[in-house]
């Protein structure tokens, strides 16, 4: 059992390696049951990154910063299959850069912990795809100035994160007013949901 995943995990990352991202989809595609939270927390597809592409041109932007995106595979996806450009944002670069993790194939800027002067460039949406804190994650909202906030996340109650998809539904959790723009339901019982400030 482990080792065949490390093998289905070489074998994604070799796709990556390689720049076909198509079969990457494929992979995720052909297995309704495959998740790989060392590569991607969902189940990445082309119709996911057709909506992302299709509200992102709405607002009139093309890049995303991804906050927390670890490998980035997610964010590799979007990348390659949309031309959008995604930097991704993590702490811990002796951990991201070293030799035991998973390789990255996108640029990755390093910064503290709590985003503090992380000033996310305001012509971006950020992302946080099954973030995990939500104090971290309130530090880098309010050094943000940019239009969108995409959170993506579960529920179908099986997993957790925080926020959740709808956090910013709740106009008492955030200084600025967020109104949703469109949401998606992701297959495998997640959901993304692009938030516009008002």
């Amino acid at each position: 059992q482990y080792e065949e995943k490390r093998e289905k995990i070489g074998k994604i990352v070799k796709m990556m390696e390689e720049d076909d991202w198509r079969s990457v989809f494929k992979v995720f595609e052909a297995d309704v049951e495959y998740r790989e939270p060392l590569l991607v927390w969902i189940r990445p597809s082309l119709s996911l990154v057709d909506f992302i592409q299709k509200e992102m041109k709405k607002l009139g932007l093309k890049k995303i910063s991804s906050v927390g995106c670890g490998c980035g595979t997610l964010e590799y996806l979007i990348q390659a299959a949309s031309g959008l450009e995604v930097t991704g944002y993590e702490v811990n670069r002796t951990w991201w850069d070293g030799p035991h993790s998973t390789p990255h194939f996108i640029r990755l800027e390093y910064v503290d912990e709590k985003g503090v002067d992380v000033n996310l460039p305001a012509d971006s949406a950020i992302l946080f795809c099954y973030f995990n804190n939500l104090e971290y994650f309130h530090y880098y909202l309010n050094n943000y100035k940019g239009p969108c906030v995409i959170l993506i996340g579960p529920i179908d109650g099986e997993r957790h994160c925080e926020p959740e998809p709808s956090y910013l539904e709740d106009n008492s959790v955030s200084s600025t007013r967020w109104i949703v723009q469109a949401r998606f339901s992701i297959s495998g019982g997640d959901e993304i949901v692009f938030y516009q400030r008002v």
